[in-house]
C-alpha cells in the first residue's frame, strides 16, 4: 500500500486531502512489500511412470524448459523426453554442473534457453537434478523477465531433503561458495524416493549428514532411526522395505521446512539451526577445490562442532561419542587435511559476514538441543586447536 505524507509547517490550516492533492503536496512516502509466498512439497512417488501425470498435470499449459544433468537424462532421460514429446510448449536442456562449476555462466546459458524457447511471464522452469541443478535455476528463474515460476525435482539425497525444498538459489563468485544468489520460492518441489535407488553409494552417504544434522540439532526420534537403520538403507538405496526408511525421510524434510518457515528470507534473525555444520564447510569446499562432497565437508563440520562443544563443556562425552559413531558407520568423514586452526579462523570471519557481524556457530548440547555461540569470543582459538588435535587422534585411531 502507497502512503503518502504531508509534512506540514504548525500553525497552517489543514489542506483538504482529495487523492490529487494529496500526492501533489506529499514530500515523504511509504511503499509496503511484501514478498511471502506458500509453496507446496509433495511425496511423489512414480512421478515418472507412464501412467503418472502429475509432473504433466503441474505444467498444463504453460511453456516450459526442463533443465536436467546429464546423469540425470541417461538414467531417466526417456520419460523426461516423452513429455517433450507429448507437449510442444515444453523443451528439455541437459547441463553439465558440478558444484566447481557452479556459475553466472551456467545460469546465462539457462536464460539463453529460455529466450530462445519464447517464456513468457506465465514461463515456467523445472530443475530435475541435484541441489546445483537447482540452485541454477532457481537463479536463473529469478532473472528472467524479473523472476518467473519455476519447480524442482530433486532427485538426490540431499535434495529431497535439503538443498532442493527451500527457496534458494545461488552460484560460486570468486572463490566463494554461493556468494551470488537469490530468494525465490517455487511454486512446487515434487519428491519421489524412487530416484533415490539410482544413486552411487557416495551421493547416497553424503545425503545422510543433512538428515543427521537435523537429528542432532532437533529430533532425537530421527537420530535414533538413524543409528538403527541408517547404514542398511544407504545400502539398500532407500529400497529396503519398512516404514523405517519413509519416516526418516519424512521426519527431515518436515524438520528441515519447520527450520525455514521460521525465517524463509533470513531477515527474521541470522541465527539459523539450518547452518548447523555449514560454517567450516564451505571453507573445506573451497580449499579442496569442490573435490569434496558438500554432505561430506558438512560431516566434517558436524564433528568439529561437537568436539568443540565437547570441548567447551557444553556436551557430554556420551553425547559425543554417538554422534562421533553415527557419523563414522554411514561412511562419512570427520576431518580432511586442510582442517586447521587458520582455516577455521577464516571460515569463523566469513561467517560473521553473512550472519549480521556475529559467528552464530550452531553446537549440539545433547541430541537433539542445540546452542549458539554468538560472539568470536565464545570460540577461542585454545577450544578449537583441542577440538582439532582431539578429531586427528579419533582418526589416527581409526585408521
Amino acid at each position: 500500500m502507497l502512503s503518502p505524507r504531508s509534512e506540514q509547517p504548525a500553525g497552517r490550516p489543514e489542506i483538504p486531502r482529495g487523492p490529487d492533492r494529496n500526492h501533489a503536496l506529499a514530500s515523504r512516502w511509504e511503499l509496503r512489500c511484501d514478498s511471502r509466498v506458500t509453496y507446496q512439497v509433495r511425496l511423489c512417488d512414480g512421478l515418472l511412470d507412464p501412467a503418472n501425470t502429475v509432473l504433466a498435470d503441474t505444467i498444463a499449459d504453460r511453456r516450459t524448459l526442463v533443465v536436467t544433468t546429464p546423469t540425470v537424462a541417461r538414467l531417466h532421460g526417456e520419460p523426461l523426453r516423452r513429455l517433450v514429446r507429448q507437449n510442444d510448449a515444453v523443451s528439455l536442456l541437459v547441463l553439465e554442473v558440478t558444484e566447481a562449476s557452479k556459475t553466472l555462466a551456467q545460469v546465462e546459458t539457462v536464460c539463453r534457453q529460455a529466450l530462445a524457447h519464447g517464456l513468457t511471464r506465465r514461463g515456467l522452469l523445472v530443475s530435475v537434478g541435484g541441489g546445483v541443478c537447482s540452485d541454477v535455476v532457481t537463479l536463473a528463474a529469478s532473472l528472467v523477465r524479473r523472476g518467473i515460476g519455476y519447480i524442482r525435482v530433486p532427485t538426490t539425497l540431499t535434495g529431497q531433503i535439503d538443498a532442493g525444498i527451500g527457496l534458494k538459489g545461488g552460484v560460486n563468485f570468486a572463490g566463494k561458495k554461493s556468494f551470488l544468489g537469490c530468494f525465490h520460492p517455487p511454486e512446487q518441489v515434487l519428491i519421489d524416493p524412487a530416484f533415490l535407488a539410482s544413486l552411487p553409494r557416495r551421493f547416497l552417504v553424503s545425503g545422510m549428514a543433512e538428515s543427521i544434522k537435523l537429528a542432532v540439532g532437533r529430533d532425537a526420534r530421527l537420530f535414533e532411526l538413524l543409528e538403527s537403520h541408517g547404514p542398511e538403507l544407504v545400502e539398500s538405496a532407500f529400497t529396503r522395505r519398512g516404514p523405517e526408511g519413509r519416516e526418516i525421510l519424512q521426519r527431515s524434510i518436515g524438520s528441515m521446512l519447520e527450520e525455514l518457515g521460521q525465517n524463509p528470507y533470513e531477515d527474521r534473525s541470522y541465527e539459523r539451526l539450518v547452518d548447523f555444520g555449514h560454517t567450516f564447510s564451505p571453507a573445506i569446499e573451497s580449499a579442496l577445490g569442490f573435490e569434496i562432497h558438500h554432505g561430506e565437508a558438512v560431516a566434517i563440520d558436524l564433528a568439529l562442532s561437537a568436539t568443540l562443544s565437547e570441548a567447551l563443556g557444553h556436551l557430554s562425552t556420551d553425547a559425543h561419542r554417538r554422534i562421533i559413531a553415527l557419523l563414522r558407520c554411514m561412511g562419512l568423514p570427520i576431518t580432511a587435511k586442510p582442517l586447521g586452526l587458520e582455516l577455521c579462523s577464516l571460515a569463523l570471519a566469513e561467517a560473521a559476514r553473512h550472519r549480521g557481524g556475529s559467528v552464530n556457530l550452531v553446537v549440539p548440547t545433547g541430541i537433539g538441543r542445540t546452542l549458539f555461540l554468538r560472539r568470536r569470543a565464545a570460540v577461542p582459538d585454545a577450544a578449537l586447536q583441542q577440538a582439532l588435535d582431539h578429531l586427528a587422534r579419533l582418526e589416527e585411531e581409526a585408521a
